[in-house]
């Protein structure tokens, strides 16, 4: 029943009301006519990669040292990470676990902030990351629970 309700009702008027948006532009027809042309847009085939997500993250007041730390964590997290961590942590920022080429090059705005919990906007893409860890292992280990939806130190707008 759940499932239903979230495919024919939520997903449903959202793509509704994308098609009117494309339509009342006139690409509608353009689209039916050539959908090779238009894949590239929608479908992305290219994997999520400790590269890609490394340069798509773009560090905000980096030069502040209580940042740069934080900051350091996360890039020392990406360089270590897993096919799937890298997934879990795409997902997290951007809402979904691959992208189309629509929204790529993405650019993650990354900061730190006071506060005990990580924050993603998949609407703005913004990572907040908590200034409180002293070590990486720290770090890694609340990053892994929030991106393995464990934790209740997590928050995505």
């Amino acid at each position: 029943m759940f499932c239903n309700h979230d495919i024919l009702v939520k997903r449903k008027s959202i793509l509704d009301q994308f098609r009117k948006g494309v339509s009342t532009l006139g690409l509608l027809k353009e689209m039916e006519k050539k959908p090779q042309l238009f894949e590239e847009s929608f479908i992305h085939k290219g994997k999520v990669t400790q590269e890609s997500v490394a340069n798509c993250l773009h560090f905000v007041n980096s030069e502040d040292a209580d940042n740069e730390s934080v900051f350091q964590m996360l890039q020392s997290f990406v360089r270590n990470a897993s096919v799937q961590d890298l997934e879990d942590l795409h997902k997290f920022v951007t809402g979904s676990h691959t992208s189309s080429g629509a929204i790529l090059p993405y650019h993650v705005s990354v900061s730190s902030h006071e506060s005990d919990s990580f924050f993603a906007s998949c609407c703005l893409l913004q990572l907040k990351l908590p200034k409180y860890f002293t070590s990486y292992s720290d770090s890694e280990l609340a990053l892994r629970v929030v991106l393995e939806g464990k934790g209740s130190s997590f928050t995505t707008a």
